[in-house]
């Protein structure tokens, strides 16, 4: 069985194979994500909440603005009650992570909804034949088994099984998991193959919340301090995909795929104390959703006047059914004193696009179309709710709308390893089901994207560079610590980006990023508050032999720089800095690693707000903005020792 990676057709689409991805620590889905040129993920909510991403100049909160997808299986959840586009990838073993194939901006044909900053794709697949067993021992009393079996040749064919534990860094940082992901690619003859992905995934994990920065400075808190023992949650996600290639003719190529995700959230957070009631600010966030869904592709080389042209099309749907709550408790026995949230949403999404490349000489050209329509429905069980009757209470509401983009590229060819790109495409954002009044148009948050670049292709050295634009029309932020959307009007984010990947010798493997941004307001000029302005990632990694004890020496560093980021009130950020490393052994079947996060022991962290709070109930209210943080992880070593037969 043969894998190829899509072809690059923007200057900004890269693919991250298993040899940078081993350089460095990668025990999580977030250091996962770490890799992904110009991507920052944050993890300040405890270890089973889903990562805070910023891309390109979007504070993609949970998901909003980063298409996200692994195996095929859609990661972004619709109409979240906790975030737009939620996408939660810890059910991810990070071992079976085969490769990234990252598409920045929005200037492809497949590229769907959340799709604004970029779109991320993992595949799967087993690094070694046999079985594999890895037990970790680290920090905090961490403790993780992972245990891979791999068939045969294929390592698209596997079944693998993680547990974890620990107990965090400080106070309200423990948690627990276990995953399951098994894939299989089978031959059904006459030309037919398929591909089962299944998996399952349960967590239980507190949340610290956060430390206002002038209780550190008071001495009232420390910097690992957590602020009320309530906070955490409970997330469940069971998934199966079911795909067919079905048989090639001359150079089409079809496939079918059929996927089911069943996930639930349970989550409690209070990031204000006790600022807007005197029992406390807490909420509970429930959110359970089933989602079904098709997927047509074919590709195909066809001819127009003559001349040779390479069409793709896809068609798909998908029906998410979701009940979500939210209601506030009382810090003091955690019951419940009000309900904010109790609906039930079914939300439809049917999609068709197509795309087509001319090449003509050393010019090719791009042309492409998506259009997605979206059929919403309501039932809001807390809707015109008056204490004063006993009935009129819940309301029933529908919405349908329709996005269509354009997508466009045209590409020359310096050399036939260099090549010079222009592209644009009109990414698109779904709205929050539950903000739509009966019968109104769903309203989508457009972007129109524009790039100029190049890229060079190469086995010892590859590298690509780009300047990029991206408008949105009518934008908006939301800033989950206080629960408040801020309406914008335009937006504009533009920068630079830069990505190389060099092995320029046996065992010696270097990917190196970095991204410039800004985002403002068309209108004022004034920055957006949380984007990253600027985002650096080294990822290098060296593989000795050593013959006189007939082993393996792997050494690997991850480096991560994140400038400055603007805060709402004219603040800024700490600027963050961290070093991970890695050292390896390995001799025959048993090898042995030391992982070491955060080698330098930086004390910084891992998000920071402005806003008002009052985390002393008999203080004296006030809405002035504060500064808060939450702290990221000190320095944390683990050993893992492996098995492989």
């Amino acid at each position: 069985m043969v894998r190829g990676t899509r072809p690059a057709q923007s200057a900004a689409e890269v693919t991250i194979g298993r040899d940078i991805l081993d350089t460095a620590p990668r025990t999580n889905a977030t250091d996962v994500l770490r890799v992904v040129p110009g991507l920052v993920a944050s993890q300040h909510s405890g270890e089973g909440k889903a990562q805070q991403l910023f891309l390109r100049g979007f504070d993609a909160l949970h998901g909003q603005d980063v298409e996200l997808n692994v195996g095929g299986l859609p990661v972004n959840e619709v109409s979240h009650i906790h975030a737009l586009g939620y996408a939660d990838t810890n059910f991810i073993i990070p071992e079976l992570v085969q490769s990234l194939e990252v598409t920045e901006g929005s200037y492809r044909a497949f590229q769907g909804d959340f799709a604004v900053a970029g779109t991320v794709r993992m595949d799967l697949g087993a690094r070694e034949k046999g079985v594999e067993f890895a037990g970790t021992l680290g920090q905090f009393n961490t403790r993780r088994l992972v245990v891979t079996v791999r068939p045969g040749e294929d390592p698209g064919t596997f079944a693998a099984a993680e547990i974890a534990e620990s107990n965090g860094f400080g106070p309200q940082r423990g948690y627990g998991r276990a995953a399951l992901l098994a894939q299989a690619n089978v031959d059904l003859g006459q030309g037919v193959s398929a591909k089962v992905l299944g998996g399952s995934y349960v967590t239980r994990f507190d949340s610290p919340g956060v430390v206002r920065e002038d209780d550190l400075e008071a001495g009232r808190r420390t910097f690992y301090s957590g602020s009320f023992p309530r906070q955490g949650g409970t997330v469940s996600r069971h998934q199966l995909l079911i795909g067919v290639d079905l048989p090639r003719e001359g150079t089409a190529r079809t496939r079918l795929e059929a996927f089911g995700i069943l996930s639930d959230l349970r989550l409690r957070n209070n990031f204000t104390g006790y600022r807007v009631d005197d029992r406390g600010d807490g909420l509970e966030q429930t959110n359970d959703s089933t989602t079904l869904g098709l997927r047509a592709e074919h590709r195909r080389q066809a001819t127009l006047f003559g001349r040779p042209l390479a069409l793709e099309l896809g068609l798909g749907g998908r029906r998410d059914g979701i009940h979500q709550t939210q209601r506030r408790y009382r810090e003091t026995d955690g019951t419940f004193f009000a309900d904010e949230v109790d609906a039930d949403l079914t939300q439809t999404d049917v999609w068709g696009y197509a795309e087509v490349r001319l090449p003509l000489g050393r010019w090719a050209f791009r042309l492409g179309g998506r259009a997605d329509a979206l059929g919403v429905e309501v039932f809001d069980a807390l809707a015109f709710r008056d204490p004063r009757y006993y009935d009129g209470q819940g309301y029933s509401r529908s919405a349908f709308g329709v996005h269509w983009g354009a997508k466009a590229g045209v590409e020359y060819a310096l050399t036939d390893t260099w090549a010079l790109f222009a592209s644009y495409g009109d990414g698109f954002r779904s709205p929050q089901a539950r903000s739509l009044s009966e019968g109104e148009q769903a309203p989508f948050v457009n972007v129109h994207g524009a790039e100029l670049g190049t890229r060079r292709e190469g086995e010892r050295l590859s590298f690509q560079a780009s300047v990029f634009g991206s408008q949105v029309a009518d934008d908006f932020f939301f800033d989950h610590t206080v629960g408040t959307t801020v309406f914008t009007g335009e937006t504009l984010r533009t920068g630079i980006s830069a990505a190389l990947q060099a092995r320029p010798f046996e065992g010696l493997t270097a990917a190196l990023s970095a991204t410039v941004a800004n985002a403002t307001v068309t209108k004022t000029g004034a920055k957006l508050p949380y984007f990253a302005p600027l985002v650096a990632r080294a990822d290098l990694g060296w593989e000795k032999p050593l013959p006189a004890i007939d082993a393996i020496l792997s050494l690997g560093t991850g480096l991560t720089l994140i400038g400055p980021r603007p805060l709402p009130y004219d603040e800024y950020s700490h600027t963050v800095f961290l070093a991970d490393a890695q050292a390896a052994l390995r001799r025959g079947a048993l090898a042995l690693r030391l992982d070491v996060k955060n080698l330098l022991n930086a004390r910084w962290r891992d998000g920071e707000f402005v806003y008002s709070s009052r985390f002393d109930a008999t203080a004296w209210p006030s809405l002035i903005p504060a500064r808060h943080f939450t702290a990221g992880a000190p320095r944390v070593a683990s050993l893992t020792l492996e098995v492989h037969l």
